[in-house]
């Protein structure tokens, strides 16, 4: 990839929007942004990975409820219903 076709990262903080080139950062500063890059990454996994296990939890309550159900509501009732 040439110099001309790379494209530059920038970034920005919400409060203000102003862009800041990574480029034009000091080597320390360089190592603090990689760090934030890290760590937004890494939430953004766990983030994920917790929907995912939330989504399954989600999968298996269902499941378990219509066998409970169909236990209880089912042709060979065997569970009394009380009013």
């Amino acid at each position: 990839m040439t110099e001309e076709n790379r494209e530059e990262l920038t970034f920005s903080f919400a409060d203000d929007g102003k862009e800041y080139k990574v480029d034009d950062l000091s080597d320390e500063h360089k190592v603090l942004y990689q760090k934030v890059m890290l760590v937004n990454r890494q939430k953004n996994e766990i983030v994920s990975n917790a929907n995912f296990e939330v989504e399954k939890l989600d999968i298996l309550a269902k499941h378990y409820s219509d066998q409970l159900k169909e236990a209880v509501e089912g042709d060979d009732k065997k569970v009394e219903v009380v009013k």
